[in-house]
């Protein structure tokens, strides 16, 4: 199999996974996927699910989260959030003219060859010969591909939205290879010092980001 834009669910143990929400502090609404989590979890290998792949692909639609209710004996509300929180581990493609910064001629020019969101420039620009016939291609400069490239990259780690993107991307990290090779202090002291602000997020998701984000295949050749 080759690169994937995001982890190989296969390979990320359900272990792991309950490790990850034992670890973390939880918005009010997941507050319950902390509760007596060993406990449920058992019920989940009762099922014989391994990894985050089997536990997805087990709760796909609503019908399937219902009879995942019956046969584990785990309420629905409980299967619901557990479901919403492994897929946040599978970020879905953004679209190119959802970050700021970018020439709408740009984005316009790159819809027409096909390109219209992350994933889509990431499989068709992620190499730099790629990358340098899409310049030829279309006109866009080489300088604003590689900063959509990047913002694409970036924008496949854990909680990373267009914006967060574009503010990491502007503190002069440009791909998930340089992310994932900063701490959570690392971040917020870069932050403070480009902006002169003081950051007003903690340490605790950044660096569930970073280790997260650490799985992801690397797609990018600058």
């Amino acid at each position: 199999m080759g690169n994937q834009y995001h982890i190989k669910r296969e390979n990320y143990s359900l272990q792991k996974f309950k490790e990850n929400l034992k670890s973390r502090e939880m918005i009010p609404s997941r507050v319950i996927l902390k509760e007596d989590i060993d406990g449920r979890f058992a019920k989940l290998e009762k099922q014989h699910i391994t990894n985050l792949k089997e536990l997805t692909d087990q709760l796909k639609t609503k019908p399937k989260l219902e009879k995942f209710s019956k046969d584990t004996g785990l309420s629905f509300e409980y299967i619901t959030i557990l479901n919403r929180e492994a897929k946040s581990y599978i970020p879905k493609p953004i679209r190119i003219d959802k970050f700021a910064g970018i020439e709408r001629n740009f984005v316009k020019k790159l819809e027409t060859m096909g390109l219209k969101n992350t994933r889509h420039i990431l499989e068709q620009a992620g190499k730099k010969d790629k990358r340098e016939e899409l310049a030829a291609k279309t006109g866009i400069p080489i300088e604003a591909l590689n900063e959509i490239l990047c913002l694409s990259d970036l924008s496949r780690a854990y909680g990373v939205g267009p914006v967060f993107a574009r503010m990491i991307y502007d503190m002069g990290i440009k791909t998930i290879q340089e992310f994932v090779e900063k701490t959570a202090e690392d971040f917020i002291e870069i932050y403070e010092e480009q902006t002169n602000k003081k950051a007003d997020f903690g340490t605790n998701e950044i660096q569930f980001s970073i280790e997260l984000a650490k799985d992801l295949d690397i797609l990018v050749e600058l």
